[in-house]
């Protein structure tokens, strides 16, 4: 338990120190101030849109960005030396990185809609959205060697999943977009100002278990075959 804290602890304090929290910040601000610039009739398809791309966006770039410092700093060869397994690392990435999304999302709906949404569908969106995008993120970052590398190849790995957006704008209702996992995260966005139903639940469930399943399984064997080649070979 006292290995996973400080695990935990040193990737805040990564973060931190790399500005990560003071660019979670400042795009807070500037979402809200958005929101708040945006006519009424308006506010609620641009809230879902933010939040949707945010998290998704900020946590699979800035992972990508984390491991890439990492890297270059050479921290996974003493790391990993130490006790510290593959899981404890992706876990502590996952959650730091998550509850950072989580805390930066609810500041600017609470700012825009204080008490007037469903807070229980939009935080398992964020939590979940963050959870899968930080996965990809990092699955990428262990493939390519460089900043540059990364962001030229991560449209192929994330392009697909915001298909669904064809369905929010109402431009397509295509049910195979609901076999994609944003589909589930835009229902629960959207859920924030209409009622759910317990089959809407059921759905997210069933669609994010395998698909985060999926995730976390690539991107373990990513970073394992990332390590072998790297650092034991």
């Amino acid at each position: 338990m006292m290995k996973h804290l400080e695990l935990f602890t040193f990737d805040i304090r990564f973060q931190f120190r790399h500005g990560f929290y003071a660019a979670y910040a400042l795009v807070s601000i500037v979402y809200i101030c958005l929101l708040l610039l945006v006519p009424a009739s308006y506010v609620k398809q641009t809230s879902i849109l933010i939040i949707f791309t945010d998290p998704s966006v900020l946590g699979f770039f800035f992972v990508g960005g984390l491991v890439l410092l990492e890297k270059d700093q050479s921290i996974f060869n003493t790391l990993f030396v130490s006790p510290i397994r593959i899981h404890d690392y992706l876990i502590s990435k996952v959650l730091s990185l998550t509850i950072l999304a989580t805390v930066s999302s609810s500041i600017i709906f609470i700012a825009v809609h204080q008490l007037h949404v469903d807070y229980l569908p939009f935080l398992i969106a964020v939590m979940l959205c963050s959870i899968f995008f930080t996965l990809l993120g990092i699955s990428l970052a262990v493939r390519v060697d460089n900043v540059n590398m990364f962001l030229y190849t991560s449209p192929l790995f994330i392009i697909i999943f915001y298909l669904p957006l064809l369905s929010f704008f109402k431009l397509t209702d295509s049910l195979l977009l609901h076999l994609l996992p944003t589909q589930a995260i835009l229902i629960l966005l959207e859920g924030a100002f209409d009622s759910l139903t317990v089959q809407d639940y059921i759905y997210v469930i069933v669609i994010f278990i395998p698909w985060i399943s999926c995730a976390y399984v690539l991107t373990y064997y990513s970073f394992q075959r990332f390590l072998r080649k790297k650092i034991f070979s």
